[in-house]
């Protein structure tokens, strides 16, 4: 019997706080896992959906103490699988919960027990068909109080629109919205991050517009915000006569500050690290941190992973050390209500803002300056994930054979936030202790990479006589003229502390400087190597921000790449990539994941063979694959929105090259399942004892790396 068989998870994924609520979080090591909906109560404490944990969090109005946690995973009443997104019930003491994995929006109305949080009723409801919402707002009308919630993933046979579900009080279904207007409609794909201004008009993060939208000319590369009222009828700014907000890489959510005429609005852009400002109107107002044209110009090519490891505060001497460079990855924007910012005045105002960081882990309060356009940072909720045993942003990954000296039988995954690989075994044994624990944390053993910022793609190329060289791509914005390439080379060889097991990675080459040019790339992902000799290879990367796909000719004896050219360019035609975002080599040539494309293109040597077509079928069809992987004769493509591994035979006589054999799909929050949520690159061998190709799937959501197996039917 053949099919994918999920062996085990790893990375840590149970949050340190033993202490019981009330209690000071300098006392407890509270870390979250990919934070995203905010609110607050009548208290003013703050109720944090910590998805990748499958919980809430309450904490107290000064982000100081901890008073409550609220739910755990699974699918009975007042228990979650990814809550996303929260909104606080207008006039009573309740809070709505996107509880996405489990398909449902759940009403917890709680009351206090001195300071802690107690749910005292939960009450579930959906709309009919599929639905996952990742959205959900409540506001009081004339005629009753009406839940609205974003439900992601609708489509209806090949119509790829998301939609709005508009509820009533009780949970009753009341209409659904897939296009604002009638005339000149803006469909809704993606929908996700909603705000109600007092008049009672919706403002939703439009955020699969700018992928799925097919213009004249193709899709338009950016998403928006949308105003409409509670029909669905377009609500247009009186600034711009459009019912639509500027266009942005990655909206991920909306927020209005204030009310009337004086309102602003807040949309945080995941893909560049920056809060966009609007008047009442729709008039840009700021964006914070200011402006950075060049990114600005190239950020159409990103897709909401964010150019980490800037956002961090400013050093003492550095400016003002209060002044934040760039939020890390930000996906949940709230008012703080009943907070003073600090240097604010009427004319000159200073807000203060929750802001869940996808990237850091954590929930800041800021206090944001729009005519400054500084946010300073003055609170937070949440610690580093770089302790023992723990990923924060798995990337990329490699499975490495019998061949790779002191690294065999491993696999690889990029610890991207911390700056480091995570290894751990698939040949049978463990590299701490005997046998490894239920979570896979024991198991991990940290490898340092003394040059890279942010890992992201890996590739081995293994030597004759055992270690090899080791090709890591940085992900990470570099614009000055004297940092090296962004394609890290790192010699692999046994530690010399002598420690079963250890390994040592010292850099001896980089290559693929920032730029336009022949051999220079823009924000690399995956990485292929492909022997051609005793001593030689070529090397493909990914180069998304360019749209192309970089190659090098590599020496392993004077460890120098030499740059072979560039192959496609960024467009919609066969051999125009946006954003390659994954290559893998094959026996029928170079495969590329044109992830925006939602496609996968072959390079056969002389001309470039495109396949695939946006849609939730198993066959050819794709919604932003974003890996791919082969071995033996099979592509493994990973598709990032439907959460599938799907399986192609290289077949020269089927459908493209492709003929479809097998797929998987793993949609939820349940690490210890082998559930996905934000999956990246994945990595395919045979290495481990179990029968079949093993494959290795790191997940920058839930934080872990998964280990299936696969076994053919043919």
């Amino acid at each position: 019997m053949g099919g994918f068989t999920f062996r085990r998870s790893y990375g840590s994924r149970s949050p340190v706080c033993s202490p019981r609520p009330p209690t000071p979080l300098t006392e407890c090591d509270l870390q979250l896992a990919s934070p995203v909906g905010l609110a607050q109560d009548r208290r003013g404490n703050v109720w944090i959906a910590d998805a990748g944990h499958n919980r809430l969090l309450v904490v107290d109005d000064t982000l100081e103490r901890l008073l409550g946690q609220v739910g755990t995973a699974g699918d009975e009443p007042g228990s979650f699988d990814l809550p996303l997104r929260l909104a606080h019930h207008p006039t009573a003491a309740a809070v709505y919960v996107a509880d996405t994995g489990n398909g449902r929006v759940q009403r917890l109305d709680y009351e206090y027990d001195g300071e802690v949080p107690r749910v005292s009723g939960v009450d579930a409801f959906a709309a009919t068909g599929e639905f996952h919402p990742n959205g959900v707002v409540a506001h009081e009308y004339r005629d009753g109080v009406r839940v609205v919630a974003a439900d992601e993933f609708y489509r209806e046979g090949d119509d790829l629109r998301g939609r709005l579900v508009v509820f009533d009080e009780d949970g009753t279904e009341l209409r659904s919205i897939r296009s604002i207007g009638a005339e000149d409609p803006v469909p809704l794909y993606w929908p996700q991050g909603l705000d109600v201004d007092d008049a009672g008009r919706l403002y939703v993060a439009n955020t699969g517009y700018g992928v799925l939208h097919d213009g004249p000319t193709g899709p338009p590369k950016l998403a928006s915000i949308v105003r409409c009222d509670r029909w669905g009828e377009p609500a247009p700014f009186e600034g711009c006569a459009d019912a639509v907000l500027d266009d942005l890489p990655m909206p991920r959510d909306v927020a209005v500050v204030g009310s009337g005429r004086d309102a602003q609005i807040f949309v945080p852009d995941a893909g560049t690290g920056r809060v966009h400002v609007y008047t009442s109107v729709g008039i840009p107002d700021g964006v914070v941190p200011e402006s950075d044209e060049d990114l600005r110009a190239h950020a159409g090519l990103e897709d909401g992973v964010g150019i980490p490891r800037d956002g961090r505060l400013d050093e003492p001497g550095d400016g003002d050390p209060g002044e934040q460079r760039r939020f890390e990855g930000p996906v949940g924007i709230r008012p703080f209500d009943g907070v003073s910012a600090p240097d604010s005045d009427a004319d000159d105002p200073t807000l203060a803002l929750l802001v869940s960081e996808a990237m850091s882990q954590r929930v800041g309060a800021y206090a944001v300056d729009v005519h400054r356009e500084t946010g300073r940072r003055f609170g937070t909720v949440g610690g580093v994930r770089d302790d023992p045993g723990q990923f924060s942003v798995p990337t990329g990954s490699a499975v490495v054979g019998a061949d790779g000296g002191p690294l065999s039988g491993s696999g690889l995954v990029a610890d991207g936030a911390n700056g480091r690989l995570q290894r751990f075994p698939l040949d049978g044994t463990v590299s701490s202790g005997d046998s490894a624990p239920d979570d896979g944390a024991d198991a991990l053993a940290p490898v340092a990479l003394p040059a890279t910022r942010f890992p992201f793609g890996l590739a081995f190329w293994p030597s004759v006589g055992g270690g090899g060289r080791l090709f890591v791509t940085d992900y990470t914005a570099r614009y000055r003229e004297d940092d090296r390439g962004q394609i890290h080379v790192y010699a692999v060889d046994e530690d010399a502390s002598g420690e079963r097991g250890a390994v040592d990675l010292s850099l001896v080459h980089s290559f693929g400087s920032w730029g336009l040019g022949e051999g220079e790339v823009k924000l690399p992902r995956g990485v292929a190597v492909e022997p051609v000799g005793g001593q030689r290879a070529r090397v493909y990367a990914a180069d998304s921000g360019n749209g192309r796909i970089g190659v090098w000719e590599y020496d392993w004896v004077s460890d120098a790449a030499t740059p072979l050219g560039d192959r496609g360019c960024f467009g919609y035609i066969e051999g125009g990539f946006w954003n390659p975002s994954d290559v893998a080599v094959g026996r029928r040539g170079l495969y590329v994941a044109d992830e925006n494309n939602h496609r996968v293109q072959r390079y056969d040597g002389d001309e470039w063979h495109a396949v695939g077509a946006p849609g939730y079928g198993s066959g050819h069809e794709f919604l932003l694959p974003i890996s791919v992987d082969t071995h033996d004769g099979y592509l493994f493509v990973l598709d990032l929105v439907t959460r599938a591994v799907c399986v192609f035979a290289e077949d020269g006589d089927a459908d493209g090259g492709l003929r479809p054999v097998d797929s998987m799909r793993a949609f939820g929050g349940d690490a210890a399942s082998g559930d996905l949520w934000l999956p990246y690159l994945l990595s395919v061998g045979d290495v481990s004892d179990a029968a079949g190709v093993d494959a290795v799937v790191p997940d920058s959501t839930l934080h872990v790396a998964h280990h299936y197996t696969w076994s053919s039917e043919e």
